[in-house]
């Protein structure tokens, strides 16, 4: 990796320190799924902070020093509001993101599940139902792609797999 790298990422989990910094969970465009340290990120001058809330696209620039990475800028793209309004929806986006941070591996390229996940946002955006189904499918495509199984499972047997896979339970649905 270049010291410096512009990429677009979707913020996938966001863990506080006690002092003023965050380590933020990103999947990449470029990178895959990295873990950053956001410095200085708690203060209310900070610009940054409103920006990496758990299921915003941002555009953000990195910067590599001995082997860490470091959060310096962001720019919104996208927020998802669609999806942060409804409680069922936001379900189902907490369920993709618990599967998709668990699963994937550190710093390394996934673009065919990047795409996926952005087809994801967009859907759940989209959708006017609560659609257990759609959320299904993507689990479904997810683990596929990733070569965890060859065929479509329904909920209970995918379930079961991925847990096996990451050694913990995943959280339930309350729909």
């Amino acid at each position: 990796m270049r010291r410096t790298i512009k990429t677009e990422a979707v913020v996938l989990k966001k863990r506080v320190l006690p002092n003023q910094d965050n380590i933020i969970t990103l999947f990449t465009k470029e990178l895959g799924k990295v873990s950053v340290f956001a410095k200085g990120i708690k203060k209310i001058t900070s610009r940054r902070l409103p920006h990496v809330q758990t299921a915003n696209l941002i555009n953000c620039v990195l910067y590599k020093k001995d082997e860490r990475i470091f959060l310096q800028e962001t720019s919104l793209i996208s927020g998802f509001s669609q999806i942060k309004k409804d409680q069922t929806k936001l379900q189902y986006l907490y369920q993709f993101f618990f599967v998709i941070e668990r699963l994937l591996p550190d710093n390394q390229l996934e673009s065919h599940i990047y795409n996926l996940l952005m087809k994801f946002l967009v859907d759940l955006s989209n959708s006017k139902i609560e659609n257990d189904e759609m959320l299904l499918n993507y689990l479904n495509k997810t683990v596929y792609v990733l070569g965890y199984t060859k065929e479509d499972k329904n909920y209970e047997e995918l379930k079961r797999v991925i847990e096996e896979i990451i050694h913990e339970k995943m959280p339930e649905l309350h729909i």
